[in-house]
This record gives C-alpha cells, structure tokens and sequence, in this order.
C-alpha cells in the first residue's frame, strides 16, 4: 500500500527532479543537488530534502567532512514506485484509483500556484491542458507512445539555464466510453 503522502511530497516537480537524480545516481550530496537545481534557493533545496528524509524516501548513509563542514549524503530508501508497481501489477483498484486521485490533486494543487502569481499569462507561460480523443488501434497506441517517450528522452536530461523554466509535464492515457451526443434540448 502507498502512502498517499509519500506520492503526493513525490509528485512535487523539485522532489521528482531530486528523486530521479538520486536515483540515478545512487548517492548525492547537497552540492550536487544544488548544481542541479541552480534555480532552486538553498532554504528552499533544504526544506525539499528535509521532507524526502522526513517522508522515508532518502535518508543519510554517510557524512563527508569538506572544508571543516560535515555534508550528508543521500540515497534512496524507500522507493515509492515499487509501492505503486506493486499497486499495478496486483490491479488494487482502489489503491490505484487513490494513486490517480492523488496524481489528479497535485495537477490542480500546481495550476492553483500558478493562478496565485502577481501576473499569469497562459501563451506566453506555454500553459495549456487538453482532452484529446483519439481513435487508436492497439499497434497505433504502442507507436504513439513510443514516439511521445522518445520525444521526452531527447530532453529529460536538460540541465537548468537562464533560459529553462521547470515545466511540469503530466498526461492520462486511457479507454474511454464513447457517450452518446446529447441532443439539443
């Protein structure tokens, strides 16, 4: 079972740029992840970390003394994924609808954000959201997909720049029910 907490402190962009460093890279410091995420103020890269410790999703396995100044260094320890693999593979329905749900919150909790800035502008910010039916066979499914991963491997590995904003990229990809028109009443 996942905890609903743990998905959500997850689904944060800069917890999920963190999580996916550390894993990838098995351990970092606070360095490292401060280069990474230049953009990110040091209280605010430490308030992240703090609740990925706090949360059991790093911990601190080691301490390295530089220049009279011990500084941790994290790694993975829980994994939420394999909760949620678990959660997939053993078809949870209820689980899984919470893992959606809690997916669903964090996309509306972000745009929220977003509209409490001094000043929006959805073009110029590139903010968009879209429910696009697509009739698909099964073969037309596998090959969009695997066009839409490729698409997101050529730039998942983008260090941050002046001229880079985080962006957070979130998609649904399910059947649906074809309804009926409604007719004009």
């Amino acid at each position: 079972m996942v905890n609903q907490d743990v998905l959500k402190s997850l689904l944060n962009p800069v917890r999920m740029k963190i999580f996916q460093h550390v894993l990838m890279n098995e351990q970092v410091t606070t360095a490292e992840l401060a280069k990474l995420l230049p953009d990110v103020p040091q209280a605010s890269l430490y308030r992240h970390i703090n609740k990925m410790v706090q949360d059991e999703i790093l911990s601190v396995v080691s301490e390295n003394k530089v220049r009279g100044v011990y500084e941790k260094v994290y790694a993975i320890q829980n994994n939420p994924l394999t909760s949620i693999n678990k959660i997939v593979e053993e078809e949870d329905r209820e689980q899984l609808y919470m893992v959606c749900y809690t997916f669903t919150m964090s996309l509306l909790m972000d745009f929220g954000n977003y509209l409490k800035r001094d000043s929006i502008d959805l073009q110029k910010d590139k903010v968009g959201f879209r429910s696009i039916p697509l009739y698909l066979s099964d073969a037309e499914s596998d090959r969009f997909l695997k066009g839409l991963y490729d698409l997101l491997e050529g730039v998942l590995g983008h260090e941050p720049s002046k001229e880079r904003t985080l962006r957070k990229f979130s998609y649904a990809f399910m059947p649906v029910e074809e309804k009926e028109e409604m007719d004009d009443v």
